[in-house]
């Protein structure tokens, strides 16, 4: 009885992180040249990255790439500061659209 309570609380809290916080279909900032690999989110935001549930998903051209595969998580300001971008395997060229849908940390 008591798991069952506790899972409902788990996914109420989840749905809530996802209203407030949910960014979908978000531009990544960076220069897309067939040469540069590393990307931000835009603004001063971080993002959650909690694996194997909670992490930023990338896409190209609108094909969800896949995490350690295609992609990995960078804190560009060193461990510890908070997760705001990513380093692509192939580096997009100037009419590809790199966009991400993640959750932001709390403000």
């Amino acid at each position: 009885m008591y798991l069952i309570n506790y899972l409902n609380l788990q996914t109420a809290q989840q749905l809530f992180i996802a209203v407030g916080r949910y960014r979908t279909g978000q531009g990544l900032i960076g220069v897309k040249n067939g040469v540069n690999t590393t990307f931000k989110v835009p603004g001063t935001e971080k993002y959650v990255h909690n694996l194997p549930f909670l992490t930023i998903q990338v896409y190209l051209n609108g094909v969800r790439l896949a995490i350690l595969d295609d992609y990995m998580v960078v804190e560009s300001g060193g461990a510890g500061t908070g997760y705001d971008s990513i380093i692509t395997q192939v580096a997009p060229r100037a009419r590809n659209h790199l966009t991400a849908d993640y959750i932001i940390t709390a403000p």
